[in-house]
């Protein structure tokens, strides 16, 4: 989860010297406990809006755009390498051509797979995972939000294309840069959740990927109508949104633990019925105890909702510090946490324990990938994926060994 640049060095300082396993298991070890619960608001994207671009552009399927790649994805670099999970060892990864792994002006951070859409674990003949990432301050345009959508069908040989998330004017006559940090995704039938930004009232955006349009203008560093049709800053795809959620309570906080929370991932479990959509906050100030919420789904692959409103079905608090990524199966919690300067942790919590893998001659429990981000479990293949965030050039800057890789381990493999 990557904060403004005038904030990182003073917070990666801080979350440095508060994050060392040994100073922080003791409190990462306790157990969840209840809290309150949050309710979220439904607001949908007007139909004639949906209709009017869908009538004006082309509208083409995940399908489409997945097999119509732009990059490959490559092998993993020694530092890359160095940045996947010690305990449990990743057994499977990939890494991101030389511009998508060294640049700063995105940043990856959630992850879903066709695994979390469908039952068989594929998106008709495709088997695709979905990486989001949020445009930085070099951009220009942070919290802009893009999704790589990478074609996994050989896993020796996946190659991806990017497409962009986009808003909807009233009308459907234009459109604008969705709003969102990506910290987290969950892809369930065609809906897209993303989380949106913190210190908003907007909790998840949601997308469907029957609403992607090829744009007619690719070569207009603008978004929307242009002179030449629309355009999406020259990507070829875009993916409309349908609708959002807001929190009940109103803006959310970032800075405080006790009021509105601000939503920083998010994964689908399909281990209850129906399927639920949980999400979690994350803390740089070690002092602030994260909170996990969960939201059961109701018809057409939206969240379940009573004239508009959508009620937790639980709700508890984690000791586990900058947590990361979240993700729930049979009755337990698994959050990733981050630390500035070495490996982050992986717990697995109920209301009775939280335990982590331990390695090393130490038995430390930094056994997690550096610099990890969302979680995300596909239930067809058993394998739990997630992704780290620096770039390479992140990582020279901070004189560590480390870079952006995609990866994945089996759930059997995680502290029980």
């Amino acid at each position: 989860m990557r904060i403004r640049k005038v904030l990182l060095l003073a917070l990666a300082v801080a979350a440095g010297a508060l994050a060392w396993p040994g100073t922080a298991s003791a409190a990462y070890s306790d157990p969840l406990t209840t809290t309150a619960k949050q309710n979220l608001v439904w607001h949908a994207t007007p139909a004639a809006a949906l209709t009017a671009l869908d009538n004006a552009l082309p509208n083409v399927s995940l399908n489409t755009v997945v097999n119509d790649p732009s990059y490959p994805m490559t092998g993993c670099t020694g530092a890359e390498k160095a940045a996947l999970p010690k305990a449990p060892a990743a057994t499977r990864s990939m890494c991101w051509d030389a511009d998508r792994a060294g640049t700063t002006t995105w940043s990856p951070q959630g992850i879903t797979t066709s695994g979390d859409a469908d039952d068989d674990g594929m998106w008709g003949n495709d088997r695709i995972i979905l990486s989001g990432w949020h445009g930085t301050d070099a951009l220009g345009r942070y919290n802009d939000a893009r999704i790589q959508a990478i074609d996994y069908d050989d896993p020796a040989s996946p190659s991806y294309r990017m497409f962009y998330l986009a808003v909807p004017n009233s009308t459907g006559s234009s459109f604008s840069a969705a709003q969102a940090h990506m910290g987290g995704m969950a892809w369930y039938g065609d809906k897209i959740y993303v989380t949106a930004e913190g210190s908003t009232s907007t909790a998840i955006r949601v997308f469907s990927t029957k609403h992607i349009l090829q744009m007619t203008d690719t070569t207009s560093n603008a978004i929307g109508r242009t002179s030449g049709g629309y355009a999406a800053y020259t990507y070829k795809y875009a993916m409309m949104q349908i609708g959002y959620y807001t929190y009940a309570g109103g803006t959310c906080s970032m800075a405080s633990d006790t009021g509105v929370p601000c939503f920083s991932s998010m994964s689908l479990d399909r281990s209850t019925s129906p399927a639920s959509i949980v999400t979690t906050e994350y803390f740089s100030d070690q002092t602030l105890h994260g909170r996990l919420y969960r939201y059961p789904t109701g018809t057409d692959y939206l969240l379940a909702a009573s004239s508009g409103t959508v009620a937790a079905s639980e709700a508890f608090r984690s000791s586990v510090g900058n947590m990361q990524g979240v993700l729930s199966h049979d009755g337990k919690w698994y959050v990733a946490h981050s630390s500035a300067t070495t490996n982050g942790q992986l717990w697995t919590q109920t209301t009775a324990k939280s335990t982590s893998a331990t390695c090393g001659s130490t038995s430390t429990t930094a056994c997690w990938a550096v610099h990890p981000e969302a979680l995300t479990y596909d239930w067809s293949t058993g394998l739990v994926w997630s992704q780290s965030e620096w770039s390479t050039a992140d990582c020279t800057a901070k004189d560590q060994v480390c870079g952006r890789a995609v990866f994945a381990v089996p759930l059997s493999s995680l502290a029980s």
